[in-house]
């Protein structure tokens, strides 16, 4: 069954289903809010409200855009709400592996790990690089970690932030530059 066939079983009250839309959506709703909030939270139970509160606002889902994007949108909004809430001042990076040869990201370089002492190295430059992150305004940092670490292409950064690609493409370069200065200023130190 298609997300649209299932939410509008859902909306007229076969309650069951949204099981399947959680057990399809869980790992990257899961790893978005990991994203923003990192290990110093308990990202299980903000999956778990973000999940109760899609399920909530399914009536009001007009299907004008894909499910995913929408709901993508209300993870999005609610890690920024619990992380600055919380006052995270670390964003973890989960990196993934990308085919997209042309992406500049500053964090590719940490992916190896040859020694102790690179390692140690690594996650120093790691801690600094999640300060610095979570030093840049909302819309570049969730522009950078849907792109760099979340692995979504710019359209559909653009779809889930409701912005054109040329936005979101500013947005990351932006992101990049001042992440890299606050980097080389010390300032995440």
């Amino acid at each position: 069954m298609q997300d649209k066939e299932i939410i509008e079983k859902i909306i007229q009250g076969d309650r069951e289903l949204y099981g399947l839309i959680v057990d399809k959506y869980k790992n990257k709703v899961f790893g978005i809010i990991y994203s923003f909030c990192g290990q110093t939270c308990d990202c299980e139970d903000i999956a778990q409200n973000v999940f109760i509160k899609i399920f909530k606002a399914l009536p009001k889902f007009k299907f004008e855009s894909e499910f995913s994007t929408w709901m993508y949108r209300i993870v999005i909004n609610e890690s920024i709400t619990v992380s600055k809430k919380n006052k995270y001042d670390t964003v973890p990076l989960d990196i993934n592996n990308s085919e997209d040869e042309e992406r500049s990201n500053i964090i590719d370089f940490l992916q190896s790990e040859d020694n102790t002492e690179e390692s140690l190295i690594k996650k120093e430059i790691q801690g600094n690089l999640y300060k610095a992150l979570a030093k840049l305004k909302d819309n570049y940092k969730t522009a950078l970690i849907l792109r760099d670490i979340e692995d979504y292409s710019y359209e559909e950064i653009a779809k889930m932030l409701g912005v054109s690609n040329d936005n979101v493409k500013i947005w990351i370069f932006r992101a990049r530059a001042k992440l890299k200065e606050i980097i080389l200023q010390g300032d995440c130190l």
